[in-house]
């Protein structure tokens, strides 16, 4: 059986997306990103010696990509209280579009392609999202109330991801080049 080079960047972009998305807020935080360090809150949960604590942990780190709220953080009464220049740039919102543009960037880099790199973020992105909610499932959260009662949270938590991925999918696309079959 031949391996093609497509299916190794294909495995290895999805390996790599995973990696940022679940570290990468981490990284561009100084490893504490909205109250959570991995040494105290994720490892911890992960190494607790129960199959929940352990789905907790991985809830958790792999959620943690998702916590920029967009909409509440650049709502009105968030604006009038700081700076938007103060709001971009702090804690929150500054190292979930940095790691979200960077996972889009090395996957489309890794698949070659404007297309590929687009659609291997949004693949990714979609796997990655149902592997936080089947982790959640198994650790115990609400998950219903992730989606009914905080459906607008959600969905700007989805849109935070969003506008930075999918540009970084296209540019990392771009700066690879078409794809050429060697």
């Amino acid at each position: 059986m031949e391996i093609k080079k497509n299916h190794l960047r294909i495995v290895s972009s999805f390996i790599v997306g995973f990696i940022f998305a679940c570290f990468g807020v981490f990284f561009f935080s100084d490893f504490q990103y909205r109250a959570l360090t991995l040494g105290n809150n994720v490892f911890p949960l992960i190494s607790g010696g129960t199959f929940t604590s352990f789905m907790q942990g991985i809830w958790v780190l792999i959620g943690s990509g998702f916590m920029a709220d967009w909409f509440v953080e650049f709502s009105v009464a968030n604006i009038a209280n700081s700076s938007v220049s103060a709001i971009f740039f702090g804690e929150t919102i500054w190292p979930a579009l940095v790691t979200w543009f960077m996972a889009g960037f090395f996957i489309g880099v890794i698949v070659k392609g404007f297309k590929r790199g687009l659609i291997a973020s949004l693949i990714i992105f979609l796997s990655i999202f149902f592997l936080w909610l089947i982790t959640g499932i198994f650790a115990g959260a609400d998950i219903t109330a992730i989606f009914i009662t905080n459906i607008l949270n959600t969905l700007s938590e989805l849109f935070t991801v969003l506008i930075a991925l999918i540009p970084g999918g296209l540019i990392g696309g771009l700066v690879s080049g078409p794809n050429q079959l060697d």
